[in-house]
């Protein structure tokens, strides 16, 4: 295994971010440093531990877009350039699984995941230290911390195994990866901790947008069907369903309003604002979108239409057959704006992330407000089909059931029975879900990588064609504590 980057010293650091204070790790994660005020000081009242908690939240929102439409859409082949030979920019050969293609996309650099990290077992070190709190906001910045850092180390497992598995906001010894098992045993020790400490919902204006006990449940039923615990990731998805306060949005005509943010069915999702001054640059929206969303092109985003990511026409075939009635094909993309064919071949936009900030300026692209879905109630309710469908389990009435309840959402016919339930399922979330980052993790967690992505059967799991390669700096900075992953040695 070739190695990564995890420093010999590592320092806990406070920045100040926005009006959040937001502590690093020094040498692995390299970020701007400001020195004061110190670890020591920056955190001793509860009101600065909220200041914490919106540094984690501003670090994952920063790390989470482009890393999970990168290597969860496109790595799955879910998107491609209009043209793969002409007009081509960075992103266009992920989907071959490369390593070149891969480490020029970030996806060998885990620094930004680790920056999260820091700043939640920062604030959960500080948290008990600290007197007159009242007990409520104590359990939910609890909650919250245990929350965002089990999330943060779901994204690292999934991305690359064995990963350096750190709980110290100072930590001065060189960490080698630890075995994913013990890993995944700290996510759900620390989801457990944010179900037993968070609300279902607090009634804030924070609607999914900061950590609940939903939340907690969805993310914690993932893990276990990554697992392959169908039985338990089922029990968690019904808590999230029949406990929770999610409903689906039923209005066709304003499904859009999903990624403007905060709609009655989204769980957790991270938050674009401008007015609280979280617009971003990224590649889920700008390579998305082109004219006349975006016009500068100066990154090679958004000014040319002809590298636009966007499924090809037999895969949005394949997802929506011709005459096949289902709202998401209206919704979910702008038919109006319709690149003319090379050769054979033409290109409709994904429109969901095109909720553009109110007289934005389109050539600086820091212009978008739709947020980030992590998860909502059609993935928790596909994904209990998906564990209900399991041979593990057997219950595929049931299963059929919650299928058939995102379908009618759609107004897309039922599923009546026919091929492999398994695989409507899949296809089913590859629909819903386009665009927020999920489809390449389904295809690895049911074993069926090779139907969607260029990952051939005989290496992408047994040998780890499925996971990142490990930047060579990394690696070499670690002093090779930190070792590669077999598959690109």
């Amino acid at each position: 295994m070739k190695k990564i980057y995890y420093p010999k010293h590592i320092l806990i650091i406070v920045l100040l971010v926005s009006v959040a204070f937001v502590s690093s790790c020094k040498k692995i994660l390299e970020p701007a440093v400001i020195e004061l005020p110190t670890a020591e000081n920056a955190i001793t009242s509860s009101a600065d531990v909220e200041k914490g908690i919106a540094a984690a939240y501003s670090f994952l929102r920063a790390v989470v877009p482009d890393k999970i439409f990168l290597m969860g859409d496109v790595r799955a082949d879910v998107f491609s350039s209009y043209s793969q030979s002409v007009n081509v920019r960075v992103e266009t050969p992920i989907a071959t699984n490369s390593a070149n293609a891969l480490i020029n996309n970030g996806g060998g650099n885990w620094a930004q995941f680790y920056t999260v990290i820091a700043q939640c077992n920062l604030v959960l070190e500080k948290i008990p230290l600290i007197n007159n709190y009242d007990e409520q906001l104590r359990k939910r910045h609890t909650g919250e911390a245990s929350f965002i850092r089990a999330l943060t180390y779901f994204y690292l497992v999934r991305f690359w195994g064995d990963v350096p598995l750190n709980l110290k906001s100072v930590n001065i010894e060189n960490l080698a990866r630890t075995p994913q098992a013990a890993v995944f045993d700290q996510i759900k020790a620390d989801l457990d901790v944010a179900i037993a400490n968070l609300d279902i919902d607090y009634g804030d204006g924070d609607r999914a947008v900061r950590a609940t006990r939903g939340a907690a449940w969805a993310i914690k039923a993932h893990v276990l069907g990554w697992l392959q615990d169908f039985s338990g990731c089922e029990k968690l998805c019904d808590s999230v369903i029949t406990k929770g306060t999610y409903s689906l949005v039923t209005d066709t005509t304003n499904l859009l309003s999903i990624f403007v943010g905060k709609s009655k069915e989204s769980i957790f999702e991270l938050n674009f604002d401008a007015a609280s001054r979280e617009l971003q640059k990224n590649r889920v929206f700008n390579r998305t979108l082109g004219r006349p969303w975006y016009t500068d092109a100066s990154d090679g985003g958004g000014g040319t239409d002809r590298f636009i990511l966007s499924p090809s026409q037999v895969q949005l075939t394949t997802m929506f057959p011709t005459a096949v009635r289902d709202a998401r094909f209206f919704t979910w993309f702008i038919k109006e704006t319709v690149l003319q064919p090379v050769g054979a071949e033409k290109r409709v936009f994904l429109g969901k992330y095109r909720t553009l900030q109110l007289k934005g300026d389109t050539s600086s692209q820091n212009i978008n407000e739709s947020n980030i879905i992590i998860t909502r109630l059609p993935d928790i309710l596909l994904l209990r089909a998906e564990a209900l469908a399991h041979p593990s389990v057997g219950r595929t009435g049931e299963a059929i059931l919650l299928l058939n309840q995102v379908r009618a959402r759609a107004f897309a016919p039922a599923y009546t029975g026919g091929g492999i339930l398994g695989d409507t399922i899949l296809l089913e979330r590859r629909k819903e879900l386009i665009g927020e980052g999920q489809y390449f993790f389904d295809l690895v967690r049911t074993r069926k990588l090779n139907k969607d992505s260029k990952i051939t059967m005989t290496d992408w799991y047994e040998r780890g064609a499925w996971l990142l390669p490990i930047d060579q700096n990394i690696i070499a900075k670690s002093n090779f504590m930190i070792t590669q992953n077999d598959f690109w040695r």
